[in-house]
C-alpha cells in the first residue's frame, strides 16, 4: 500500500513538473509570435458587436445637420454592423445622417457594385441631397471605386475615404482561393483594371495605411495615389473599426482640410500636428 502511494506520488510529482514544462513552453512559442498577429487574433472577438445588427435598414431621411449624408461601406466577410461604433461616434460629432450599406455572403464584387450604386442613389432621393460621402474599409474601399466608374458617380461624392483597402492589390489574398480573393492580388485584372484609373476627379480622397496590417501586403498597398495618405501605424486591419483613434481620424479628415487631416505631399501618421 505504502509502495502504491509512493508511486502515485511520483506520477504525479512527473505530470506536475511535465506540465509547468508545457506550459513554459507555450509561453515561450507565443512570445516569438510576431506583435501585430496577436493584436489581430485579440481584436477579433471585439467584432462580435456587428453581429447584433440587422443586415438591412430603413433608409430615414433624417434632419439636415450641415453635412452630406455619409454613407459606410463594410469589406469582405464584413456587415453593416462593423461600422456601428464609429457611426455612434461621428453622430456625436454631428453627423446625424450616416447610412450602412449590407452586401450579402456569396456576391460577387460586381454585385455588391450594383448594390451600392443603388444604395447611393437612395440615399441621395431619401435625403434630397446631391452629394454624399463615403467611409470604406478594406474591400469596401474597391467596391466604391467600380461604382464611382461604372455609374458615372464621382460628381455625386464630396469625400471618399478609404480604411486599409488594397488599392494595389494584397499578397494576403493568396491564402484563399476564391473568385474574390484571386480578383485583389496584385496584378489581377481587376487590379490592372483599376490601376489605369486615376483617383475619381472632383472626389476628395483621404486614404489610411498601416505598416501593422497583415491584411493588406504590401501595407502601402493601401495609401492610393491623388488622395491624402494617412499613415496610422500600429493600427492592425480590425483598428479602423473598433479603435476610438481611428475614429477621431475619420471624423478628422471628414471634417477638415488638408491643413488639419493629412499634407498633400507625402504621408504622416495620424495624431501627428501639421
Amino acid at each position: 500500500m505504502k509502495r502504491s502511494r509512493v508511486i502515485l506520488g511520483d506520477i504525479g510529482g512527473a505530470a506536475v513538473r511535465a506540465g509547468e514544462s508545457l506550459g513554459r513552453e507555450i509561453v515561450r512559442n507565443y512570445r516569438k509570435i510576431d506583435p501585430d498577429v496577436v493584436r489581430h487574433l485579440a481584436q477579433l472577438p471585439l467584432l462580435s458587436c456587428s453581429l447584433f445588427v440587422s443586415k438591412h435598414e430603413r433608409i430615414d431621411p433624417g434632419t439636415p445637420d450641415g453635412h452630406p449624408p455619409l454613407i459606410f461601406v463594410h469589406g469582405l466577410g464584413g456587415n453593416r454592423g462593423n461600422f456601428l461604433l464609429m457611426a455612434w461616434y461621428l453622430w456625436l460629432l454631428g453627423r446625424r445622417r450616416s447610412y450602412r450599406v449590407h452586401f450579402d455572403a456569396g456576391q460577387s464584387i460586381g454585385d455588391m457594385t450594383d448594390v451600392l450604386a443603388r444604395f447611393i442613389r437612395d440615399v441621395r432621393k431619401a435625403t434630397g441631397e446631391d452629394r454624399v460621402d463615403i467611409v470604406a474599409h478594406s474591400l469596401g474601399g474597391i467596391v466604391v471605386r467600380l461604382a464611382l466608374d461604372k455609374y458615372r458617380l464621382a460628381r455625386r461624392v464630396g469625400t471618399f475615404v478609404t480604411l486599409g483597402t488594397p488599392h494595389h492589390g494584397t499578397y494576403s489574398a493568396r491564402y484563399a482561393n476564391t473568385t474574390i480573393t484571386r480578383e485583389i492580388r496584385p496584378g489581377s485584372g481587376l487590379i490592372r483594371r483599376l490601376e489605369r484609373k486615376p483617383w475619381p476627379a472632383g472626389v476628395r480622397g483621404v486614404t489610411f495605411w498601416s505598416r501593422s496590417d497583415l491584411m493588406v501586403l504590401p501595407p502601402q498597398s493601401a495609401a492610393m495615389e491623388g488622395t491624402e495618405r494617412i499613415e496610422v501605424t500600429p493600427f492592425t486591419h480590425y483598428s479602423y473599426l473598433i479603435d476610438p483613434k481611428s475614429w477621431a481620424a475619420v471624423g478628422s479628415a471628414l471634417g477638415a482640410g488638408a491643413g488639419t487631416t493629412a499634407r498633400r505631399k507625402g504621408h504622416r501618421r495620424a495624431g501627428e500636428r501639421p
